[in-house]
């Protein structure tokens, strides 16, 4: 389907057009997202508001955190990571029980490589400084939702 959204132009043949046919069937909201610019909010609380973490900041975050710590590695220039994005906080801020941060791979490239980030975007969850499970890829409210879900009684088992 991307293929098919763009043609190559006779006159520059290594640019890359977008084809107007396509692009005025593209769903309203792929527009939206297309069309949106990537919010970034700052801070550090228990579901209501998003970090953006550096190699300097993440032992502090994420590895010393009391609490589960979804880590969405992500990039400006990623449009799946551009979906996932307010996804994430929104489910986050309504559940309340993990806290969400977000890392530029493109800024924090030696962290990302750290963990072995080879595509995007990726979510990793740590408990207590140490991954627990992790995906790959745009996932819906509802699949987020239950993403966190079995993450939180997967800590809680392996707490008891």
């Amino acid at each position: 389907m991307i293929a098919a959204a763009f043609r190559i132009s006779s006159l520059a043949p290594r640019t890359l057009r977008a084809s107007t046919s396509v692009t005025s069937r593209t769903p309203q909201l792929m527009r939206t997202f297309i069309s949106s610019p990537v919010r970034k909010e700052e801070g550090s609380a228990k579901g209501d508001s998003i970090l953006k973490v550096t190699a300097n900041t993440f032992d502090k975050e994420v590895t010393h955190s009391t609490q589960p710590v979804l880590v969405d590695f992500t990039a400006t220039w990623c449009m799946p990571c551009r979906m996932l994005g307010p996804v994430l906080d929104k489910v986050v801020k309504k559940d309340g029980r993990v806290k969400l941060v977000k890392i530029d791979v493109d800024e924090q490239a030696a962290l990302a490589g750290d963990y072995g980030i080879a595509s995007l975007p990726t979510v990793v969850v740590f408990h207590k400084g140490s991954p627990v499970d992790s995906f790959i890829g745009v996932r819906n409210a509802p699949a987020v939702e239950e993403f966190i879900g079995d993450v939180i009684a997967k800590i809680s088992k392996d707490s008891k």
